[in-house]
Parts: C-alpha cells; structure tokens; sequence
C-alpha cells in the first residue's frame, strides 16, 4: 500500500499521473471519482486524498441445492356428527325455547 506524503490535490486525475510516474502501483481502475490499485482505493474529497486499504474477501460457503427436507405432514383430525332424525332435532329446539323462556320469567320477578 502506498501513502503518498502530499495529501492535498488539485484533481484524482493529477495524482493518477504522479502514481504511474513516480511508483510502481499499478492502477486497476480510474473513473474519475475513485481511482483503485492492487491494494488501495483512492478518493478525493474537498481536496484532500482519502486512502482506503483493501480488505481481503472472504469467501462465503456456497449452499448447495438439493432435495428439501422430508416434513411429515400434519393431517387435521375431522369430527364427524353424527346424523339426527329430524324427531331429535326438534326436541332440542324444544328444550332450548323452554330454558330461554324461564330465564325471561326469571328476570321479570
């Protein structure tokens, strides 16, 4: 990594040119805002020179695809009713309209 000791430049293209005159750096990209070497990344911010190491990447564990995983499956459990004559039916209606109607009694005493 080269850090030059003159941090105040006019433009990144003017210290591009010191680079390639003065040091073996060799220069992998320029675009006009970043100007980046085998080992550093330059910028230029109001004049003065910012210097950014580069970090080695580490690569990550690639994830191989396959066959996803067996999950059993959780069937519902189903109620049956059981089917009522329509004598059965009728009954009930019978003794819920008797309980409504004494609690109705109830609540006027």
């Amino acid at each position: 990594m080269y850090t030059p000791k003159k941090l105040k430049w006019n433009s990144l293209t003017e210290f591009r040119d010191y680079l390639v005159a003065n040091t073996t750096e060799k220069i992998v990209l320029f675009n006009g805002y970043k100007l980046v070497t085998q080992t550093t990344e330059y910028g230029l911010l109001d004049g003065l020179l910012r210097i950014y190491p580069k970090q080695k990447k580490v690569e990550e564990p690639k994830l191989e695809l396959g066959n996803r995983p067996k999950v059993p499956k959780v069937k519902k459990k189903v109620v049956e009713a059981k089917p009522k004559s329509k004598k059965d039916i009728l009954a009930e209606m019978r003794e819920r309209g008797k309980k409504a109607m004494d609690k109705k009694k109830k609540g006027k005493r």
